[in-house]
């Protein structure tokens, strides 16, 4: 280990740098062109990691833009690690410190959209996988570095991996929480929609996995909506005849840690009368509730936790009203259920519901040779606890069976990811580096089957 250390310490500028570049690279999903099926920048950003690996002397390969990979080693199996990089939108810039897509570090951090999630350690384990092969180890298995295109949204790019490419066996994701987490929430996408419009109009939200931070209204009475936002304490501005409620963004996965714009404007609307089906139901039921419990009750296991609701994206205007929630759903739970629970409390506001998108949820027993490896590495380098967690964040661990997330935030950092000034601090990254080649050459080893 002390070898690899000092190998991984001496690449430290070289990573920094790389990271920077690629931060650069605004990869926000955007509108299909040839050959790219999710925008310019995502491929861009595919590319330039693609390149990166090919210069550190690994095998590459692009698909189409879908997804790409780099590997190195020898033999049959196949141990992964699930990257992404894409990121999600920034919706207000100019709340940043600096700028979102240029990289530049203050204080010992990296700040920029997508340096923590998940730019930063996608090449952090990159960036393992160079140190294990400049420290001479010898390696029996293939270790592959998956590197995803659309993972924000709605994960075509590492769906098009499983239909052509071989499956690893076993694997990590660096896209979330240390020690690891061997369970991680079911996902449930929906549009829930009134085909009617209103005489005002209403927008807020941007992206499904994100707490939104803005609620805009166009219409009559927006003093009186204003005077309602004060008297409930709610931040908001005035400008171009509308009115913008504030809130504070987070991830969906961890809603507790945001402010909910949406169900604030919602809020502020209905009791001044300016209201719809859709607006009542996030008043009335939703509230500011991350648990919506006046429709699902105290809906949580042991295992997991609660059922967490984001009401994430709205869009009313004269000619319909549709809202698109995320939910989290406690892993011992069926989405079936959950959607049965849901249509039955939409069915007084008459609300249609549209499934969008949805994940199965991943559980890995503690007593798993991969739990017990990893959190092996873990705790030998770093001497905290390595027990595994439980999370609401939906992870490419989940695409393939026996893997989970690991890393690379630790415990009692700021959870910055999907927020204004993203960051991943310098000294977590190399700590997170060295983890990331340690549980490789474990991985590789000789193991159970």
């Amino acid at each position: 280990m002390d070898e690899l250390k000092q190998v991984v310490e001496n690449n430290q500028e070289q990573l920094i740098a790389s990271i920077q570049d690629l931060v650069k690279i605004n990869s926000v999903e955007g509108e299909p062109m040839e050959g790219m099926p999710f925008g310019e920048g995502v491929d861009q950003a595919l590319k330039f990691a693609l390149e990166l690996g090919e210069a550190l002397g690994f095998k590459t390969v692009y698909q189409d833009g879908y997804y790409g990979y780099i590997e190195m080693g020898e033999g049959k199996e196949l141990i992964g690690i699930l990257g992404h990089l894409d990121v999600v939108p920034v919706e207000k810039p100019e709340t940043w410190s600096f700028p979102p897509f240029e990289g530049q570090i203050y204080n010992n951090r990296i700040y920029g959209r997508g340096a923590l999630d998940d730019k930063g350690p996608t090449l952090a384990a990159l960036y393992a996988m160079k140190a294990v092969k400049e420290s001479g180890i010898k390696l029996n298995k293939r270790v592959r570095l998956i590197l995803g295109t659309n993972e924000e949204t709605h994960w075509k790019g590492i769906n098009k991996y499983l239909e052509k490419e071989e499956i690893p066996s076993i694997g990590f994701s660096p896209d979330s929480d240390f020690p690891m987490i061997n369970a991680e929430k079911g996902l449930l996408q929906l549009r829930l929609y009134i085909d009617k419009g209103t005489h005002f109009q209403v927008t807020g939200g941007s992206a499904l996995n994100s707490v939104p931070d803005s609620f805009h209204y166009k219409g009559e009475d927006i003093h009186k909506v204003a005077t309602a936002a004060a008297n409930l304490n709610y931040d908001y501005k005035i400008e171009n005849n509308s009115i913008t409620i504030l809130g504070k963004a987070a991830h969906s996965a961890k809603g507790w840690e945001g402010i909910n714009a949406i169900a604030r404007g919602a809020i502020a609307l209905t009791s001044e009368n300016i209201t719809s089906p859709i607006l009542e139901f996030i008043s009335k039921e939703v509230e500011e509730d991350v648990y919506c419990r006046n429709i699902f009750g105290n809906y949580y296991d042991d295992v997991s936790g609660k059922l967490t609701f984001n009401v994430a994206k709205i869009r009313i205007d004269d000619k319909k009203q549709e809202v698109f929630v995320d939910v989290r759903l406690p892993v011992t739970k069926q989405k079936q259920e959950v959607l049965d629970i849901l249509t039955k409390g939409l069915s007084p506001y008459n609300i249609s519901l549209e499934e969008l998108d949805s994940l199965p949820a991943l559980y890995v027993p503690e007593d798993h040779y991969l739990i017990k490896t990893l959190r092996k590495v873990y705790e030998e380098t770093t001497g905290m606890n390595g027990a595994p967690i439980a999370t609401g964040g939906a992870t490419y661990a989940r695409a393939i069976e026996n893997c989970v997330a690991f890393g690379s935030l630790f415990p009692g950092e700021e959870k910055t990811a999907h927020k204004s000034n993203e960051y991943i601090a310098i000294d977590s990254l190399m700590k997170s580096t060295l983890i990331y080649a340690n549980a490789i050459v474990h991985l590789v080893e000789n193991r159970e089957k």
